[in-house]
């Protein structure tokens, strides 16, 4: 899912690359689902070097929105462009979990 990561204040920024499409996360499953307890911060998803999502992509978005929301944690998505945001725009995804030009700016709400 995430290829590498670091820390930014209260955010643990997760850089993801390639594609975030079924086979990326059956592959990485594991992974995505210990994102919660692995990383006790605010996440945010640095999604400015994928290239594709499908709707496994959206799914676990979704998923660990909801987890981390539950935990009273935050997901930010950052660095959309092409396809991945034409997506989260037509699903209306960036309404409900907040869209970021950049890391550095979820430094600044």
């Amino acid at each position: 899912m995430y290829h590498s990561h670091y820390t930014l204040n209260d955010y643990e920024v997760l850089e993801i690359k390639g594609e975030l499409d079924c086979v990326t996360v059956a592959e990485r499953k594991e992974l995505i689902e210990n994102v919660p307890t692995v990383f006790d911060c605010n996440i945010v998803f640095d999604l400015s070097q994928v290239t594709f999502i499908d709707s496994s992509g959206i799914g676990v978005i979704v998923y660990l929105f909801k987890r981390l929301r539950e935990q009273g944690r935050e997901l930010i998505l950052v660095g959309l462009s092409g396809q991945p945001k034409e997506l989260m725009s037509l699903l209306r995804i960036d309404r409900a979990i907040p869209v970021k030009d950049s890391a550095r700016s979820c430094l600044a709400s």
